[in-house]
């Protein structure tokens, strides 16, 4: 039986320092289980500006199994795995990150359910309650862990980990899912698509462990759950504009019920009012009611103000459901199209 041929993705920027030990490493690995895969290692030299490109450039007149593709300037991890994508000719394939935070033994975890049938897509969770983490700051892996959380809410709650490169993937899966992101929001765009086309996803247990350059240690304690949330800020944003996207009742629901507490409170404190001043003032019905909204002036402008946002709120709430139900729509009957394209091309050219 003939060994599986595997491709190892690796996007990368400004890793000169580690970037040869980092894939000796990988090859190593491989080669120690050689008779179970052949494979191919592919970096996508993303921009980078301290000579990697051209490190790489030359390391592969000596490695073989070396493949690098180039983009000239910096376009973010996402374009850089749809070009690890394009350029890669394995069976299966395997997305790593430069630094090897991910060990090479996830390379099998995340293989196996691919080769046995179970799953289209494995994704490395070190979320999942087997998955484990290791000399990162306790703040960043709280923010982490917490967005992964809401994201995930996005995707009917059934993953741990949706934000890591570290996944594996079918060649089919690879060339079906038409991909646009080029930021780090492509991880939350291939579930989403692939869950509209009926793939199956898996979630493998893993073990983040920083490794190099200091990463876990903090110089200033007191000042690194601000830097933490300023360096992760564009990646915040970004992902939750994608879980909007993905499921729009997940953060319209908070300002709507905030909203109607909002209401509420303020309905109950003029009914309060009202009932005190029936009671205790000897007038009509309708003068009581005056004197009660005279009085309450601010909390009527508050309660009134509240409704109108929570009327806008709510017409975003169904028009935003409207606009996904649109998408997902589109997005099925193109990619089914575009399948019977391929099947068409595929028998002309058996034809020929």
């Amino acid at each position: 039986m003939t060994a599986p041929t595997v491709s190892l993705i690796i996007p990368a920027y400004n890793e000169s320092g580690i970037i040869l030990q980092n894939v000796d490493e990988l090859a190593a690995w491989m080669g120690e289980h050689e008779a179970e895969f052949s494979f191919e290692i592919i970096v996508v030299d993303d921009g980078s500006t301290d000579g990697m490109g051209e490190l790489l450039d030359e390391a592969c007149a000596q490695r073989e199994w070396l493949r690098v593709a180039h983009h000239a300037v910096n376009m973010g991890r996402g374009r850089g795995v749809r070009t690890g994508f394009a350029t890669s000719r394995g069976d299966y394939l395997i997305c790593l990150d430069a630094d090897l935070s991910y060990t090479p033994d996830h390379i099998p975890r995340l293989l196996q359910p691919l080769l046995d049938g179970k799953a289209d897509i494995t994704l490395a969770s070190v979320y999942h309650r087997d998955g484990q983490v290791i000399n990162v700051p306790r703040q960043r892996v709280f923010l982490s862990r917490a967005g992964n959380k809401i994201l995930s809410l996005g995707f009917g709650g059934k993953f741990s980990t949706v934000t890591c490169i570290v996944r594996g993937y079918t060649r089919q899966v690879a060339e079906d899912l038409e991909l646009v992101s080029d930021g780090k929001e492509l991880h939350l765009e291939v579930i989403q698509k692939a869950q509209l086309l009926g793939y199956r996803i898996e979630e493998v247990p893993a073990v983040l462990h920083w490794r190099d350059r200091k990463r876990g240690q903090a110089r200033n304690r007191k000042l690194l759950p601000e830097i933490a949330i300023l360096k992760m800020r564009k990646t915040v944003l970004s992902h939750l504009v994608f879980n909007y996207i993905t499921n729009p009742g997940i953060l319209l629901l908070i300002p709507i019920l905030f909203l109607l507490a909002v209401i509420f409170a303020g309905g109950s404190t003029l009914v309060v009012a009202f009932a005190q001043n029936l009671n205790l003032v000897d007038q009509s019905v309708w003068q009581t009611l005056r004197l009660t909204l005279l009085n309450g002036q601010l909390t009527l402008v508050v309660v009134a103000f509240a409704f109108i946002f929570l009327m806008i709120f709510v017409g975003f709430y169904f028009l935003s459901f409207q606009s996904k139900r649109y998408f997902d729509e589109v997005y099925t009957i193109v990619m089914r199209m575009n399948a019977r394209i391929k099947k068409i091309e595929s028998q002309a050219k058996s034809e020929d």
